[in-house]
């Protein structure tokens, strides 16, 4: 009886010991792309020259909708829609390539490119995650935001780029009651429910 005592203790407070981080929960959420990193991302960006850059070397850069996700294609009027939301910016007062975009009409496109990595991972005790006392949630990761405007196969505008070059945060959810604070959540919502 001992023997069988042990035999199921010991791997028991080996796991608990051991393993329990491994044991909370993670995600991560990728948008694929050619790129690795934040910067990466920035350096190919960065050799699209306006009114040089054709659609080829656009497309050989790694900037090609029908072959790399997370590139959406955009028509002149989402275009206008971004840069003259209002009537009190006028058309004149935009960067010139995206004058022409904007007066090219059909001839125009534009992609707007947004690859990113995200990932999220539950740290701290197994125990008080588990029973909802103390959950620690860290996100990591980059996000690239750039718009290319694009007239009769050659691009007239690239926006500076944006995003986020690094991504990390932490939550801290703490709920002194654990498991009994869900409890009384669910006991207040239904007496509410009554009256």
């Amino acid at each position: 009886m001992t023997k069988i005592f042990i035999l199921l203790i010991v791997p028991v407070l080996l796991l608990l010991g051991v393993g329990c981080a491994k044991l909370l929960p993670s995600s991560k959420i990728t948008f694929i792309s050619p790129w690795q990193d934040y910067e990466s991302a920035n350096n190919e960006y960065m050799k699209i020259i306006p009114e040089k850059t054709t659609l080829a070397e656009l497309k050989a850069l790694g900037f090609d909708p029908t072959q790399v996700p997370n590139i959406r294609i955009m028509s002149a009027t989402e275009v206008v829609g971004v840069f003259v939301p209002n009537s009190s910016i006028e058309i004149n007062s935009l960067a010139p390539g995206i004058q022409k975009c904007i007066r090219s009409k059909d001839r125009c496109t534009a992609y707007k490119i947004e690859p990113s990595f995200k990932q999220t991972k539950r740290t701290g005790n197994f125990f008080t995650d588990m029973l909802t006392f103390k959950r620690v949630t860290t996100t990591e990761g980059w996000e690239f935001l750039g718009l290319i405007a694009i007239v009769d196969d050659v691009v007239t505008y690239r926006d500076p780029a944006g995003g986020r070059p690094l991504i990390k945060s932490e939550e801290v959810v703490n709920k002194p009651l654990g498991p009994l604070q869900e409890v009384g959540g669910v006991i207040e919502n239904s007496v509410q429910g009554i009256f």
